[in-house]
């Protein structure tokens, strides 16, 4: 019997999934933006009541989140999402005059291919599918390798809701089974007009990409509160924000930075709400259990809820807890605390005033490259603006919780679950990754009648003056002549 090589095996699989897909994507760029639409729509309609058996199917695969929070979280997004669908143009005339006239078309890029995470599975399958289909791209799905089954079953109901509307075989691809070879060979390929990285960042960093790559991921997001902040609704955005679906959203809260002046009623509202305090012997237990190192931290911590995180480090807890906190004197990188946690751990930091805190909310977001969002409580718009101002983030969230309002829900944010990540070092991009990344800008430019009546009349100027003067030469010739003869 003959071993079937797995590289191999991988490299074929990635190419038949390219060519097929830049074939669909050729019929693609010929439909409008309005098929497209009526084709996610229909999609939406129709996986709506599948949503409880994804995300039952992702819990039991990756062990990873709440299935209550997950499920309502992925069904309000998916409300939010067809309620602007007809709201946006990305492909065909995107712009146009008074008169009627094209100014800018919206241009697919052509094949996408996308690597999925291990958390947050169903959302980010479903949004960068349709993502793809509003933009007329064809999507190469790559399911993280601790994450496949429940990718798979999505991605089969979405290809069969395609057939039945219309749309080419190819539009929508799956990796079924994926190497290093096989990822270099999806990356590399010119084919690949784009690279979307929401998760399996390793295959990014075995090779230099040939293409420009969009990067999603997660944060540790500071987040500060201000003497003039309105402390217990602060207090509950951030208790919310941070431990739903066990800290898994993508730009929840992790580091509690407080002015002195109120420090104490911001740590006297976290105990009402549903925070613990950990002492120094429970921090320790807790670091044992996590492992943070590498800038993480064990995977199996990964989604968690905080009971569950005590009862294995040995913590005894208070019914009904929520969040466990740290609360640390100063920063230093040995501090396990400050690496990302995504998990329903805050760490509690006091400052003297709003500049200090700026100033450590800057380390922890550049220094330990951790963050793409920042949060802030505060009525002094001053404030506010020095923050906005000189944050190295790629978003910020003034008065609400960071988690939701970052992905636009209840924000003026683009809606997205992928939150570009330029500011962390990676990617092309930091805003809110939506369909119009996905696509390329031509601009169409007219004649300006103004400039060319000014050409036109400088011209008639130069070419009179030029004409006068030769009728001169020549009169004056004719005079010099007759005055000879004579």
């Amino acid at each position: 019997m003959h071993e079937v090589d797995k590289d191999l095996l991988s490299i074929q699989e990635a190419r038949i999934a390219l060519e097929t897909a830049k074939d669909a994507q050729f019929l693609m760029k010929e439909y409008s933006q309005e098929f497209f639409h009526n084709i996610v729509r229909k999609m939406i309609h129709d996986i709506r009541p599948l949503i409880p058996e994804y995300v039952a199917c992702e819990i039991e695969e990756t062990g990873k989140g709440c299935q209550k929070e997950k499920e309502a979280f992925v069904l309000r997004f998916l409300k939010e999402m067809e309620a602007e669908i007809e709201t946006r143009t990305y492909i065909g005339a995107t712009a146009k005059d008074s008169a009627g006239k094209i100014l800018q078309v919206g241009v697919p890029l052509g094949v996408i291919p996308v690597f999925l995470p291990s958390e947050n599975v169903v959302i980010n399958t479903l949004y960068s599918l349709f993502a793809g289909l509003q933009s007329a791209n064809a999507i190469i799905a790559v399911p993280h390798e601790k994450a496949t089954k429940t990718p798979s079953l999505v991605i089969k109901k979405i290809q069969q809701i395609g057939r039945e509307i219309g749309l080419p075989r190819g539009s929508i691809c799956c990796i079924d089974y994926l190497t290093e070879c096989g990822g270099e060979e999806l990356i590399n390929s010119p084919m690949a007009s784009m690279i979307l990285v929401l998760g399996q960042k390793k295959y990014i960093d075995t090779t230099i990409p040939k293409r420009p790559i969009i990067y999603g991921a997660s944060g540790a997001t500071p987040v500060f509160i201000e003497r003039s902040a309105d402390v217990p609704y602060a207090v509950k955005s951030i208790i919310e924000s941070r431990a739903y679906d066990h800290g898994l959203l993508p730009a929840s809260e992790q580091y509690l930075i407080v002015e002195s002046i109120v420090a104490e009623q911001v740590k006297n509202e976290l105990l009402e709400n549903g925070a613990y305090f950990l002492s120094k012997e429970e921090e320790a237990k807790l670091v044992a259990l996590l492992q943070p190192k590498n800038g993480g931290i064990q995977e199996a911590c990964v989604g968690k809820s905080a009971e569950w995180l005590a009862s294995n480090a040995g913590i005894d807890l208070p019914k009904d807890i929520r969040i466990l906190v740290s609360e640390q004197s100063y920063l230093h990188d040995q501090d396990p605390f400050v690496h990302e946690m995504s998990c329903p751990v805050l760490v509690f930091y006091r400052e003297p005033d709003w500049r200090h805190a700026c100033e450590k909310a800057i380390y922890l977001l550049q220094e330990k490259n951790n963050g793409h969002t920042l949060a802030i409580h505060s009525k002094e718009q001053t404030v506010v603006n020095e923050f906005a101002l000189k944050k190295p983030v790629a978003r910020m969230v003034v008065n609400a919780a960071a988690s939701f309002s970052s992905m636009g829900l209840g924000s003026t944010l683009q809606l997205s679950p992928i939150l570009g990540g330029f500011t962390r070092g990676h990617g092309i991009s930091a805003e809110n990754i939506t369909a119009a990344n996905l696509t390329y800008t031509r601009e169409i430019s007219y004649a300006s009648n103004h400039f060319f009546e000014e050409k036109t009349t400088v011209d008639h100027v130069q070419d009179s003056q030029v004409q006068a003067q030769l009728l001169e030469k020549v009169l004056k010739k004719m005079m010099e002549k007759q005055f000879v003869e004579k």
